[in-house]
């Protein structure tokens, strides 16, 4: 009978291999919360008062989510980019039919759509260096502003790395 303590030094690394970047983990948990949420507000026309404090509690926690998720950073993979840059246009979008009553949220919105956008052009950017220079040349102030971006993102990485 093997020994269950002994650690098998592979099956580290192997799953850390299979384990989801911190995007695609924010992303379905976002989604999940999503359909939750949707769930309770169908429940909340009821009379009963907790499925109104319920739904008020999950709505007010996928909307955080959505803000945080604006502000992560691609591990460099394409799903990464792919996941950030279909959540800022999808939160961009929001940002026309919000409540402008509530300013506070809309401003933190717009600031995560914009991060999300320097983190995405950054990494690209990084990852394709001489198109950026290609770019320059067309529009020296886009080129500019993507090296700007390409910085940040390495800034923000090397400082989740440092934690």
């Amino acid at each position: 009978m093997a020994d269950a303590t002994l650690a098998r030094s592979d099956d580290a690394s192997r799953n850390e291999e299979l384990r989801a970047s911190d995007i695609a983990a924010l992303c379905g948990l976002i989604g999940g919360a999503d359909h939750y949420c949707m769930k309770v507000e169908r429940e909340q026309s009821r009379s009963f008062y907790g499925f109104k404090s319920i739904y008020q509690k999950s709505y007010d926690a996928l909307c955080e989510g959505h803000l945080k998720l604006l502000q992560a950073i691609p591990d460099g993979s394409d799903r990464d980019i792919v996941i950030l840059a279909g959540h800022a246009s999808l939160m961009a979008d929001q940002i026309q039919t919000a409540d402008v009553t509530d300013r506070a949220f809309i401003a933190r919105l717009v600031e995560g759509v914009q991060a999300a956008l320097i983190s995405i052009s950054g990494s690209i950017g990084n990852r394709f260096p001489e198109q950026v220079e290609e770019v320059a040349t067309l529009w020296p102030e886009l080129g500019q502003s993507i090296r700007n971006d390409m910085t940040v993102a390495r800034q923000m990485i090397s400082e989740m790395e440092g934690r």
